[in-house]
């Protein structure tokens, strides 16, 4: 399209690279860029453009602004997660919601291997047991094998189709999935079977969360679901910490309703210092560090680009949020 504007509004990054700048203009495209600080800043910067793009969790745009964005066909929100994009009040304007899943899904997904190998194996706690002078392999004993056992994904997106790739050598007995958008022959092929809720939370051993933040599931994981869940089984949550009921969880370790929990996020980031997993000994968190490794900024900013470029190619984006959306433009269906 002749004279596309895309305007990126906020990066959580420390600076943008000078040849994401280089490369969309190559691309023909008009490209301008400011660390915005408020939402009318945004308005400002994204009055004329046909894409207005974040970098990050920028929480700048809002539902409210959306109609002070008159041009806008597309919102590019580089990561996975899109619970900082009024996706629901985009989609009622014709605005596309695009994310960038492939940056992450693979250091996410074996983040998540890592976090059920850590807890399964008890590798934090003789970490500590060791530094303390301790050495006693009788405590802290490793408690499950991944092996024979079954492990339910909840969502089957970019991210646990990773994980479930990479749990087939671990020969594990049945890999379950949950996600009510996806084909159940979609997960055949990849030797998953397709459950509802019910059997998930049941039959699994291991059960790992991959689904986005939105009103539907806030706390899907609360009292109701842990107890449907088997007193043996491990939880992990990759996701958003709201996903899951913090004190339902923290209830559950606590009182043996639930062995142990592996987290890279919760409700409270960073936690308050009463949090009521902090402390815990059967759970192993981490930072919301996921989706990090030395590469991961080049990434986000080379699959945004790409996007960017796409779009002003009138081509439908490699990843929609909101597919159903009927579009300003006239695109190209996906490839």
């Amino acid at each position: 399209m002749s004279g596309f504007k895309a305007a990126c509004v906020a990066w959580d990054a420390e600076e943008l690279p000078g040849w994401v700048t280089t490369r969309i203009e190559e691309a023909g495209v008009e490209f301008a860029s400011r660390q915005c600080e408020t939402s009318e800043q945004v308005v400002e910067m994204g009055a004329d453009a046909d894409v207005v793009w974040v970098m990050g969790g920028s929480k700048l745009i809002t539902a409210e602004m959306l109609p002070s964005l008159a041009r806008c066909g597309a919102i590019i929100r580089s990561g996975s997660g899109t619970d900082n994009i009024p996706v629901e009040a985009a989609t009622a304007q014709g605005i596309m919601v695009c994310n960038t899943p492939g940056a992450t899904a693979v250091p996410v997904a074996e983040h998540t291997i890592a976090l059920l190998l850590s807890v399964n194996r008890e590798i934090p706690a003789h970490d500590q047991l060791i530094r303390q002078g301790i050495w006693d392999p009788k405590r802290s004993q490793p408690r499950f094998l991944i092996r024979d056992n079954t492990v339910g994904l909840v969502g089957f997106g970019h991210i646990a189709r990773c994980v479930a790739e990479r749990l087939q050598p671990f020969g594990a007995r049945r890999i379950l999935a949950c996600d009510p958008m996806v084909d159940p022959q979609e997960m055949a092929k990849r030797h998953v079977e397709s459950v509802d809720m019910a059997e998930l939370l049941a039959e699994s051993d291991f059960i790992s969360v991959h689904t986005p933040l939105l009103k539907e599931t806030h706390h899907l994981i609360g009292e109701a679901e842990i107890a449907q869940m088997k007193k043996s089984c491990v939880l992990i949550n990759t996701s958003r910490g709201p996903v899951v009921d913090t004190k339902a969880l923290a209830r559950a370790l606590k009182e043996d309703r639930l062995a142990a929990a592996g987290l890279d996020v919760l409700e409270s980031e960073p936690p308050a210092a009463d949090d009521p997993l902090i402390g815990l000994p059967n759970v192993v968190i981490t930072a919301h560090t996921a989706g990090y490794y030395d590469g991961h900024l080049n990434d986000f900013w080379r699959l945004s680009a790409e996007t960017v470029i796409d779009l002003s190619h009138q081509k439908w984006p490699i990843s929609c949020v909101n597919p159903g959306v009927e579009p300003r433009w006239e695109l190209a269906p996906p490839s």
